[in-house]
């Protein structure tokens, strides 16, 4: 492999503009979701900020979201961070939450995080739409593995890989922050090429 292309793997990247499960539609940050963003977050800051730092600096005017939407939209475009608004097939005008995909974590491999709406938690709804970007990941030949990482204390966000057949690796000590600062251990979750298709094939 080429230094270019170990330094900027991730441009070969492509991600569906569209990803429909049973129940979700998710679909990358557009201009014009300010509103619908802006509403799901204001009403769950609370909620968000146990888990997300981003949301410690909300809520935020409409105009640094339309911004902030920008960026993804640029984002998806050219890597190394492709997001989506999690939407209901029913509902689809109304923003549920958000999740993406980051090439933060090695070469060839992808890093899936996800959040929702605090009404719409405890339905399926995380697993259902990380199980469909794992699909989309592993569509690509080149991801070799995807990790989902979590901070220990979110019971509920390390119910997600272990649900989908990730292998717990291991528990990092101190590597990250909570939202308020204070040093916190992650759980670091893996799914493999070979695990996926042996999971696949017994389905």
């Amino acid at each position: 492999m080429t230094e270019a292309t170990s330094t900027e793997w991730w441009s070969a990247v492509r991600l569906p503009a569209l990803i429909q499960t049973d129940r979700l539609r998710l679909r990358p940050h557009a201009r014009g979701d300010g509103p619908a963003l802006k509403a799901v977050i204001d009403a769950n800051i609370e909620h968000l900020q146990r888990w997300m730092d981003w949301a410690m600096y909300e809520p935020s005017p409409l105009d640094v979201i339309e911004d902030r939407i920008a960026a993804f939209v640029a984002g998806f475009a050219t890597g190394p961070d492709w997001g989506y608004g999690i939407r209901l097939i029913d509902d689809p005008e109304t923003i549920i939450g958000g999740c993406g995909m980051h090439a933060r974590i090695g070469i060839n491999a992808l890093e899936i995080g996800y959040w929702l709406d605090s009404k719409h938690t405890g339905r399926g709804y995380a697993t259902e739409a990380t199980a469909a970007l794992v699909d989309a990941a592993f569509s690509m030949p080149m991801i070799e593995h995807v990790e989902i990482r979590c901070d220990p204390a979110n019971v509920a966000s390390a119910a997600v890989p272990r649900r989908l057949g990730f292998a717990y690796v291991t528990t990092l000590q101190k590597n990250a922050k909570t939202p308020r600062g204070d040093p916190r251990d992650t759980k670091v979750f893996a799914i493999t090429r070979t695990m996926f298709s042996t999971l696949s094939k017994l389905a």
